[in-house]
């Protein structure tokens, strides 16, 4: 295996970072790159680390580039190459911002997002039918079982208000007490090959906390000199310890803690950030700089950002030694289809309350119709299907 220069590993994943579109298509095409054309890992660790990445809260791409840094680089590489591959998704996603919170009101603009917010109620119903596939993917009786904790999750919210943080830790609770004797899991066994460590130069210990040390500096300076930077990055941290499942199933998360908590941004402008989330290359946890930018400006948008990625990067280099056993443990298994099962609730819920206010004339129904048809039946890339719904919204509307 080659080992890259710290500027090679961060040019290739800011290359990424700009190109790639959609969470398994960004995948793909890392592999192609580090794997086959760059041969900087070998597959095996690559497919291994990002099982790990799977499991874990945060984006998948994002945590995988910080173990990929840590793994040829560290300390530094695990610092910055996920920074790196980020950047172009939160550069692109504060200009957005920037333009929506000062043209917003003006006439195209209103008629571009009542069509992205149809288009938006789509894509959730897509993201929701994926996730279900792949935590039910066939009907037995412990699908029965992870569908009632679907239903508690979706009732839990919707009538009785519950925190989105203590739905989490039920369906995590629930997917133990029904699952981890169900017999479900008990013919999967850990291939004994299955290895994956970080292997890296030896550094002196100060050298190992350096990165750290300098972050942590940049973010006080953040903190003393820009109010409320503290707040934002406390919030975020704490939004992306829970979002396990990646993508979409922080958007309940995100929802609960910034709208109905914090009252950061409406409803309506909430749904626009995802729709602006989704014309940039970066993960859905992007939306976190958006509302960063909302409340604090550029100081807020980085702040948000770093907050959100942070457990997700810190939890792959503590856990990486262990991956085997922790992957492959049956109660991680269960709680994690539990937390799961739950996120399917909660989107559930979030399609009721985006379609209400998005999907409100026929114009807004015919999108909805079609997105959901081009996403569900056909499978296309989602950044044509918003391309369009640009252009077919500024007539119609």
């Amino acid at each position: 295996m080659k080992r890259p220069t710290l500027p090679e590993i961060l040019k290739t994943a800011l290359y990424i970072g700009t190109i790639g579109y959609g969470g398994p298509a960004i995948l793909a095409l890392m592999k192609k790159v580090i794997v086959h054309e760059k041969a900087w890992v070998s597959e095996e660790e690559f497919m291994n680390a990002l099982s790990l990445s799977q499991i874990l809260p945060g984006a998948v791409g994002v945590t995988l580039f910080g173990y990929l840094g840590h793994r040829l680089r560290r300390p530094w590489g695990g610092l910055l190459a996920p920074f790196a591959f980020a950047f172009p998704a939160m550069f692109a996603i504060t200009v957005l911002a920037w333009a929506y919170f000062t043209y917003g009101n003006l006439n195209f603009v209103h008629s571009i997002f009542m069509g992205l917010g149809a288009m938006v109620v789509a894509l959730l119903v897509n993201a929701t039918l994926m996730m279900s596939k792949a935590v039910f993917p066939g009907i037995d009786r412990n699908s029965y079982k992870g569908l009632v904790i679907v239903a508690l999750a979706f009732l839990g919210m919707m009538f009785l208000r519950w925190n989105v943080v203590y739905i989490i830790l039920i369906s995590g609770l629930l997917g133990f007490l029904f699952l981890y004797f169900s017999g479900e899991f008990e013919q999967e066994t850990m291939p004994a090959n299955v290895k994956v460590e970080i292997i890296a130069p030896k550094v002196r210990r100060w050298q190992n906390y350096l990165p750290l040390f300098v972050l942590g500096m940049i973010l006080l300076a953040f903190f003393w000199f820009a109010a409320g930077t503290w707040t934002i990055f406390a919030t975020f941290f704490q939004i992306g310890v829970f979002a396990f499942g990646g993508g979409f199933t922080a958007i309940p998360l995100i929802q609960h803690v910034v709208v109905d908590g914090m009252r950061w941004i409406d409803l309506t402008a909430f749904r626009d950030g995802i729709a602006l989330g989704q014309i940039t290359p970066g993960p859905v946890f992007i939306t976190a700089t958006f509302i960063g930018y909302k409340v604090a400006g550029i100081s807020g948008a980085f702040v948000a950002t770093v907050g959100i990625f942070s457990p997700s990067l810190a939890a792959i280099v503590l856990l990486s030694r262990a991956h085997a056993k922790v992957k492959n443990m049956k109660i991680v298994k269960v709680v994690i289809k539990g937390f799961l099962s739950g996120f399917i609730g909660m989107l559930l819920f979030i399609i009721h309350q985006f379609a209400f206010p998005s999907l409100i004339n026929w114009q807004t129904w015919m999108i909805f119709t079609i997105s959901t048809l081009y996403l569900v039946v056909w499978k296309k890339d989602a950044i044509w299907l918003i391309l369009g719904t640009i252009a077919v919204s500024l007539l119609l509307f």
